[in-house]
């Protein structure tokens, strides 16, 4: 047998942990449930050719407490030549299709989690998208473009064990005392949870997805009359300008990429909270020096589809503005009322 592993950093966030400790009755239920939802997704995708374990180090800081996890998945060779069965699946992509590392083309379990949390029952549908590609489309009938999904994500979401631990990961952030949870990857956030985001204990407000028109093993479904071929997921460092800022919360910002006007999610999460505690100051108008992505879907003669979604993954520095800056935005802001 070999092994192969990952390691991720987690942070509960919260008045709670100022005495630089955490109650055992809300961590342990934690690990258990990660420990569990990992090794679910992982007997899905490798029945019993690989198992997984998980091991925790602590690392203790004001109002917040912290763990290293290492995901360690072993995976058993086969015949006497011990030949490793191409088929296992690595615990990166596992991790990637829950959702807690990496920088995926499509959202994963977490994500799409968050996405579809208080949608109306009935409400929601997947669609094939690309049989090659092995995604679908998830469409919400109150958003005009669709979310793109790799179909293991698609399938654990609609798995209700697998839900079921997803949703117990989750339960210190129902408990007093504690505001957020977030993974890291490095120093890049890869999952973040606000209080305000967590579904419902028992997965209530957790609508089912309703499969429509998947294909045959042989004939891919065409949606919209176009066989959509890739998503894209380009990573730049750029500058881009404030339009308006969020003081609160995680809902999206409006910049100005390339003289358009977006819609834009910040999750450098240590970047944007010196931001809203005021210890950055970034007036409309201000550059900011970013790495952002954009994805977007292209169609079979490399066409885009719908509008792009973007991400700023990190902040690098931000430039306050020019009069002449400040009098752009200020006639942009004119002409947009």
């Amino acid at each position: 047998m070999i092994k192969d592993k990952i390691r991720i950093r987690v942070r509960f966030n919260g008045p709670a942990l100022q005495n630089k400790s955490i109650d055992v009755v809300h961590i342990a239920p934690f690990l258990l449930a990660l420990s569990d939802l990992v090794r679910e997704v992982n007997t899905y995708a490798n029945g019993d050719r690989a198992g997984v374990k998980i091991f925790i180090n602590t690392d203790i800081e004001q109002n917040c407490f912290e763990l290293d996890i290492e995901l360690v998945q072993t995976i058993w060779k086969q015949t006497k030549d011990l030949v490793l069965d191409d088929d296992v699946i690595a615990i990166k992509e596992i991790a990637e299709w829950i959702g807690i590392i990496g920088t995926v083309s499509t959202f994963g379990l977490y994500q799409l989690i968050k996405w579809i949390r208080g949608r109306r029952a009935n409400s929601v549908r997947a669609d094939w998208v690309h049989e090659v590609q092995n995604v679908v489309g998830v469409y919400a009938e109150d958003e005009p473009e669709p979310i793109v999904v790799a179909v293991p994500v698609y399938k654990i979401y609609t798995n209700p064990a697998v839900r079921k631990k997803a949703l117990e990961v989750l339960k210190p952030l129902r408990e007093d005392g504690y505001d957020s949870l977030e993974f890291y990857e490095g120093r890049d956030t890869r999952l973040s949870f606000a209080k305000e985001e967590v579904p419902k204990s028992n997965g209530s407000d957790l609508p089912e997805i309703i499969p429509r028109g998947f294909p045959s093993a042989v004939a891919p479904r065409i949606v919209n009359k176009m066989t959509l071929q890739s998503l894209r997921t380009p990573s730049i460092r750029t500058n881009v300008r404030i339009r308006k800022a969020v003081y609160e919360g995680k809902a999206k910002w409006t910049i100005v990429y390339k003289q358009r006007v977006v819609q834009v999610s910040i999750d450098d999460a240590k970047w944007l909270g010196r931001f809203q505690s005021g210890l950055e100051f970034v007036p409309p108008g201000s550059l900011l020096d970013v790495e952002l992505e954009e994805t977007y879907l292209t169609n079979e003669n490399d066409e885009i589809i719908g509008k792009p979604s973007y991400r700023i993954a990190k902040v690098y520095e931000a430039h306050l503005p020019t009069e002449k800056q400040r009098q752009i935005s200020a006639s942009e802001d004119d002409d947009a009322k």
